[in-house]
């Protein structure tokens, strides 16, 4: 993976507008619609660390944006809690809890692992057509597009 950037923002609730606007302006090659999920899913991820760990009691969250010639990373690190692993919730009826399930219908792949003396919680999205080369990671020859 390439590292494209990296952002540290306060651990609150308007973090998650201010990631995703970070990652838009980063990736100005990603087309509309995948972008709207990799938005979606960065909003997810920043709200869960600010709402479920130390992050959001005067903390931090770091999103993380790295790449590979097909495949596009979103990590965010939080600075850890006592509630254990982030799982994905089924209970429909919840009132919350299911922003997990949105980030694995929407990404290709996610997990988290920990990190310094947090967790990292990480979405990967399959980008198409591939780019040719590390060197076009950051201005490829056209939009990426959600593959």
């Amino acid at each position: 993976m390439r590292l494209l950037g990296t952002v540290r923002l306060p651990g609150v609730a308007a973090s998650a507008p201010r990631a995703r606007r970070f990652v838009r302006e980063l990736l100005p090659q990603v087309d509309g619609e995948a972008m709207a999920d990799i938005a979606l899913c960065v909003d997810e991820l920043v709200a869960n660390a600010c709402e479920h760990t130390a992050s959001g009691t005067g903390g931090q969250v770091t999103v993380v944006v790295s790449a590979t010639r097909d495949v596009l990373r979103i990590t965010v690190l939080d600075q850890g809690g006592t509630l254990g692993k982030p799982c994905v919730r089924t209970d429909l009826c919840a009132e919350d809890g299911r922003g997990l399930l949105l980030v694995e219908a929407l990404s290709t792949a996610w997990g988290c692992h920990p990190a310094l003396n947090g967790t990292a919680v990480w979405a990967e999205f399959r980008m198409v057509p591939p780019l040719s080369g590390d060197a076009e990671i950051d201005g490829g020859r056209g939009p990426w597009r959600r593959g």
